[in-house]
């Protein structure tokens, strides 16, 4: 108890008994308040009076503010979210205060800068809130410090996780800007441990130094503890990156084996084969390009294998297998059929082409009578002289041929002419030359005849020369002809075009060179003579080439590699010719089809030979206690030369594989590979690209990392600096 002396507002001085001032003014109050009015109001004038007249520190005395957390007397204390009065802790997961936890948890851990950038960083804070406030700048750091203390006790867990992340984040740079002074990529184990020791010791002992507020023993503990981190990191660090690539490899194989529908086992094996095939995530495209009978089996040679074994063992597996690639190939025909059907439209049989093209050649006649009908009388007396001169000198076929023509020009008198002219009393008539147009037109006909069938340049030569001294001499004689005559030179250039056609996938002499080909096509498509508009010689080109790739489907449907083989060719050709024919884009379609179906029968062939080969030496070794053991690559070199040898190897593979699939835990995780190998998924493509490609965690990385977690856990938490 102490005695005060405190000024009224009459202006005396009183002097009250009190354990402290805020208790005496509240004594000196309270007796104002006793008295009159007029007493009551001098006593709070002089109350006020004297609480002006106090001190900052005086005055948070009065008030009963404690001095250390600023906190008033009687006002209920800031509690952080979660707070729990019962218990005094703070109990919550509030976002926001984890979001501030980690945030500040990373900078306070860098090594060493660490506190002293969380501090710069409270202090800014702080200076400009006081700056935009009554609160002075010591009383917004004390609480900005207060509630961060506050959200590192809510979460503990949280704050050191984020200081270890900030410690490794730290020192990463460091060691990768100066690997020597960590011991990294060290000649010798001097430098490795040596190096990897002073260094930790270095990092630890300043940290502790900076964190302690530069408390020496601090210092030492935390040089002597990185020392020895750094001293055991050199070796532990690669055992620890290892150990983390081998769970995060096995992480990822399990969610690959989760997407597949397989264990872990079957999920590593169907990778390995995706790998050993090299295949990558280009195998997207080839499944896509391969359609909806695709498989994934199809993509590579070990896939295949795996098939091989499954067919190979009893079970679902292999009735999966067996049954998905009977039913491909049922639809073999089908789908070659209809996919050239809808690339090239349905196949023309030719003779019905040409069928027509010889009855619209015949419905011309009465076009000719009607050019006939006006004509005069022909001269053929050159033609006959020319013919004469060449049958002096010609020999062989080419002057009979010339000597029939000529004879055909000789008008032989009818019975009718012998008649007239003996009635009229003059003597028979003899031979004379033709001089009626329509005789000339048919003698015109019969070299034409001629021409289809003759061989020989010498031969043709003269034929064509004489047909075309008879077809000058129509053109001059009869008015209109050569307007019939283009349009039966179309129909005969068509008729020829369609023989034409169903030579160009040869690949023998007659077959045209692919630039021979392509001039044919664009000189056929040029109107000749009197024609109007351009020629179908390009149309029955391809009708030609329709019907004899569809007469190569039917006889060879059956056989899809010698089908592939015969269209597209060993060399590029038919491609090109193709190209010709119906356009690039169409052409690629037709290669590709054959393409896939050959694919398929070769998966069809290996998975059933591999798989009764493999069978059969199963069988012979349970039934002789020996089987083929003996028969190795050697034998199968001197049984089959080097052909021999790639199937004696391939049966080894299949037999590899046929162990392993036996090893597998039950018959559901074969059946699992077989629905997998059967898919014509690309979600398959995706979970073996990831089984295959790991965690894709660079190794030397994990060492880095795990290098930095050893010399960080050498570092205390941070001690909080009073300010």
């Amino acid at each position: 108890m102490a005695t005060f002396e405190i000024q009224g507002a009459d202006g005396k001085t009183y002097e009250v008994d009190a354990p402290d001032e805020r208790t005496a003014l509240s004594a000196l109050g309270q007796a104002g308040a006793s008295s009159g009015p007029d007493a009551r109001a001098q006593a709070g004038i002089a109350l006020a009076q004297q609480m002006h007249a106090l001190s900052p520190d005086q005055k948070r005395a009065i008030a009963g503010v404690d001095q250390e957390t600023l906190q008033p007397a009687r006002v209920p204390a800031f509690a952080p979210p979660g707070y729990n009065s019962l218990t005094d802790k703070i109990e919550g997961d509030d976002a926001l205060s984890k979001m501030r936890t980690t945030s500040g948890g990373i900078l306070e851990g860098i090594p060493i800068l660490g506190p002293m950038i969380r501090g710069g960083v409270d202090r800014a804070a702080a200076a400009t809130i006081a700056g935009a406030s009554d609160e002075t700048y010591d009383q917004v750091l004390k609480r900005i410090q207060a509630g961060t203390a506050a959200e590192k006790s809510m979460n503990p867990k949280l704050d050191r996780a984020s200081q270890i992340t900030g410690a490794v984040a730290g020192t990463i740079p460091a060691m990768a800007a100066a690997p020597e002074a960590f011991g990294i990529n060290a000649a010798t184990n001097f430098g490795k441990f040596g190096m990897g020791a002073a260094s930790g010791a270095v990092i630890n002992g300043t940290d502790a130094l900076v964190r302690s507020g530069g408390d020496l023993n601090e210092a030492g503990w935390g040089a002597a503890t990185g020392a020895g981190l750094g001293l055991v990191a050199p070796a532990v660090a690669p055992l620890v990156g290892k150990g983390v690539k081998y769970l995060a490899d096995g992480w990822n194989l399990r969610g690959a084996a989760k997407s597949l529908g397989v264990d872990k086992v079957a999920a590593a094996m169907m990778a390995k084969a995706f790998g050993n095939d090299a295949l990558d995530a280009g195998a997207r495209g080839k499944l896509a390009d391969l359609g909806p009978s695709g498989m994934v089996m199809d993509l590579g040679d070990n896939m295949r294998q795996q098939a091989a074994g499954l067919v190979t063992l009893p079970g679902e597996g292999r009735s999966i297998v067996k049954g998905a690639i009977n039913a491909r190939d049922a639809d073999a025909n089908w789908r070659i059929r209809s996919g050239l059907d809808e690339t090239l439209g349905e196949a023309p049989t030719p003779s019905r082409i040409i069928d027509r093209a010889n009855r619209n050649q015949q419905a011309l006649a009465p076009e000719y009578r009607e050019a006939l009908r006006d004509a005069g009388p022909v001269d053929t007396l050159p033609i006959a002289r020319y013919l004469e001169t060449e049958a002096q000198t010609l020999r062989g076929d080419p002057q009979r041929l010339v000597q029939r023509v000529r004879a055909m020009l000789d008008h032989q008198p009818t019975p009718a002419d012998i008649a007239r002219a003996r009635a009229n009393g003059q003597p028979p008539p003899g031979t004379t030359l033709v001089s009626d147009a329509s005789e000339l037109l048919n003698t015109r006909h019969a070299i034409d005849d001629m021409l289809e069938t003759t061989q020989g340049t010498n031969a043709v030569n003269a034929l064509t020369t004489a047909r075309q001294a008879v077809d000058d001499e129509l053109r001059a004689s009869v008015p209109g002809i050569k307007e019939v005559d283009a349009k039966y030179a179309e129909l005969a250039r068509q008729k020829e075009a369609v023989g034409r056609g169903q030579t160009v996938l040869s690949s023998g002499r007659e077959a045209p060179r692919p630039d021979e080909l392509a001039a044919e096509a664009r000189q056929g498509a040029l109107p000749q003579g009197l024609q109007i508009g351009p020629s179908a010689v390009p149309v029955r080109l391809r009708e030609g080439a329709r019907a004899e790739i569809e007469r190569i489907v039917g006889t060879k449907a059956n056989d899809r590699v010698a089908l592939q083989q015969i269209i597209k060719g060993e060399g590029d050709w038919n491609r090109a010719r193709l190209s010709t024919l119906f356009g690039q884009e169409r052409a690629g379609k037709i290669i590709d089809l054959l393409d896939r179906e050959r694919l398929f029968a070769e998966t069809t062939d290996e998975v059933t030979r591999n798989s009764y080969t493999a069978a059969r030496q199963a069988a012979q070794k349970a039934l002789t206690g020996q089987g083929g053991d003996g028969f190795g690559v050697p034998q199968a070199y001197m049984a089959g030369g080097l052909p021999g040898v790639a199937r004696a190897t391939g049966v080894k593979g299949v037999n590899a594989v046929v162990d392993a699939l036996s090893g597998l835990k039950s018959e559901a995780s074969r059946a699992a590979i077989a629905r997998t190998l059967t898919s014509n998924n690309s979600a398959v493509i995706d979970a073996l690209l990831k089984a295959n490609a790991g965690s894709r965690l660079p190794t030397s990385e994990i060492d880095d990392v795990a290098r930095a977690l050893l010399l960080s856990s050498g570092q205390r938490p941070s001690i909080p600096q009073r300010q």
